[in-house]
């Protein structure tokens, strides 16, 4: 867990696929956000957390080196540094759970959603000059996956031709509404989510 800005990209329902990435028009937002290790694109920081981060000795909030990484616009991916990041938070999570979610698997019999999804957990992100919203001034290249996700707000199929950023169908309870593994803090937002909307940005 880090805290400062990141780029936000859970509420993207209209991503634009450009070969086996997609851009995607995110949020920017200053809070306590989640970096899935695993996903992290920029080499060093990545093996230089995963080596600190372990399951027998936890990082605390801000201690994971990729947390230094992105406060200080360090992320390197194929040679190039961004000023901001893809990770996880909480805003507006209350959105994406009303209506519930459903499951968008393409091997189900009559299926007719969209058969690819953004995966935007470590993804690079740069300003957008003229950004057609506001509140989305981040776009970030994420990865696409051709395999069964989450459908956030009960949809399946993403705004103007575009795709959801989501996260695999294995990773949520649907009986339960929660996901599959321990994520923390989420026992506090399911009923306690902010307006959605993108945080005016203030000198780094």
């Amino acid at each position: 867990m880090c805290t400062g800005w990141h780029a936000l990209c859970s509420a993207s329902n209209d991503c634009n696929m450009n070969g086996d990435k997609a851009d995607c028009d995110c949020l920017r937002v200053n809070e306590t956000h989640i970096v899935e290790t695993t996903a992290i694109q920029d080499a060093a920081a990545k093996r230089l957390t995963q080596a600190k981060c372990t399951n027998k000795h936890p990082c605390d909030v801000d201690q994971a080196p990729v947390c230094k990484t992105i406060r200080y616009g360090q992320y390197e991916v194929d040679n190039i540094k961004y000023d901001w990041v893809s990770t996880y938070s909480y805003r507006g999570w209350c959105g994406l759970l009303t209506p519930k979610p459903i499951a968008c698997d393409q091997n189900a019999i009559g299926y007719t959603g969209d058969l690819y999804w953004a995966v935007c957990d470590g993804a690079p992100c740069m300003e957008i000059q003229n950004p057609s919203d506001p509140d989305k001034p981040l776009s970030c290249q994420c990865r696409v996956e051709n395999t069964p996700f989450v459908g956030p707000g009960g949809r399946c199929t993403g705004d103007n031709g575009g795709i959801i950023s989501s996260f695999p169908l294995w990773a949520w309870d649907f009986q339960n509404n929660t996901y599959t593994f321990p994520m923390p803090g989420y026992e506090y937002v399911q009923g306690a989510c902010a307006t959605l909307k993108s945080d005016p940005l203030l000198p780094r």
